[in-house]
């Protein structure tokens, strides 16, 4: 007979992919694991496998409850405008905000394990084709929809975006400047206009 998990599977995931977001891959130990999640290390072996099957399966769990697709996703019925400014704000505020960590799991550990560990990178590299396709396909529906016109073709504005995203993630994990974020943040929005 099969023994019951002795710990909560969701949360585990939760709070060694905060260790991992906050840290990164190389520098969070399974013993930092254990400390925070108080799993012992076999438990964690038998459920995840090794630091790198716990690492995928908390950046699995991230891209549906906390990751910025997340949130866009969750938004999908409100005005475009309206869903992008709180997706930006979301960045900005991550600056001095104790709730959640600056920066974006899959940006932070794609920078850090490009040269380190292609596998991983190579899974990182599809979760952020996920987040390109689901800005695409917001800005489609916007379109579709009348609220935006087509003087940007769909293609061009999801690169710029992207990029308006992935620069602001990077500012809120390294410079802080809120200022700066937000007068680039206007430029976007006002591209909505």
């Amino acid at each position: 007979m099969a023994r019951l998990r002795e710990f909560d599977y969701e949360e585990t995931l939760s709070k060694a992919g905060r260790q991992f977001w906050a840290y990164g891959y190389q520098a969070t130990s399974i013993q930092d694991i254990t400390s925070i999640t108080g799993v012992k290390p076999g438990s964690l072996y038998k459920a995840f496998g090794d630091k790198k099957g716990l690492f995928l399966k908390c950046i699995e769990h991230y891209m549906k409850h906390s990751s910025l697709k997340a949130v866009l996703v969750e938004d999908f019925d409100a005005p475009l405008k309206e869903s992008f400014s709180k997706l930006f704000n979301l960045i900005v505020e991550s600056c001095a905000d104790d709730e959640r960590i600056s920066g974006c799991l899959v940006t932070n550990s794609a920078y850090e394990l490009a040269s380190v560990d292609k596998d991983i990178f190579g899974e990182l590299m599809k979760y952020l084709k996920q987040m390109q396709q689901t800005v695409r396909c917001r800005l489609l529906l916007a379109q579709e929809a009348g609220e935006l016109g087509d003087k940007h073709d769909v293609d061009s504005l999801t690169a710029y975006y992207m990029t308006l995203i992935q620069g602001l993630l990077v500012s809120s994990r390294v410079s802080k400047d809120q200022t700066g974020m937000r007068q680039a943040i206007q430029i976007g929005l006002d591209l909505l206009d």
